[in-house]
């Protein structure tokens, strides 16, 4: 039998395939960075759940808001060769966590305009859906900075 699937289906499969093999990368990289591994005893032991903001009265522990808490100074963000564009620059400002490459940093906010093309060609009606679902981390900011060509498709999702 053979099922043939309509450009949404198989941009939403696409998608899922991407954020599966993006979670297992990244569960791949917490294990070996934790040490995981060889050691089995704390396997009896569950890790307590983070607890929700309001559960037990309210916590004093500032809440995680994707934006790092030491930066990079904007004077400080060069590219390993040649120089940033004002629209790079402007994109990277207070997102290079202290330590990690600008370039980086970058190249997830050129990723996320490769996915908006690319849904944009594919799968025009599916665009505003994951732009409204967050699957295409950082749209607004990579659209404002690195792809204003698709600020319609942001307006068009709201």
């Amino acid at each position: 039998m053979h099922l043939r699937l309509t450009h949404r289906a198989r941009a939403s499969r696409a998608a899922a395939a991407f954020t599966a093999a993006a979670a297992a990368a990244v569960l791949a990289l917490s294990v070996s960075a934790c040490g995981g591994g060889g050691d089995d005893s704390s396997a009896e032991e569950p890790a307590p759940s983070p607890s929700v903001e309001g559960e037990d009265g309210g916590s004093d522990e500032p809440t995680d808001d994707g934006i790092p808490d030491e930066t990079v100074p904007t004077d400080e963000l060069t590219p390993a060769e040649g120089e940033f564009t004002e629209e790079q620059q402007e994109y990277l400002t207070d997102r290079v966590p202290a330590g990690a490459d600008p370039a980086a940093i970058l190249e997830l906010g050129q990723e996320a305009c490769d996915r908006l093309g690319y849904l944009e060609r594919h799968d025009p009606e599916g665009v505003a859906d994951a732009l409204n679902e967050g699957e295409i981390p950082d749209a607004e900011a990579a659209i404002e900075h690195l792809c204003p060509e698709y600020a319609e498709l942001l307006t068009q999702s709201e």
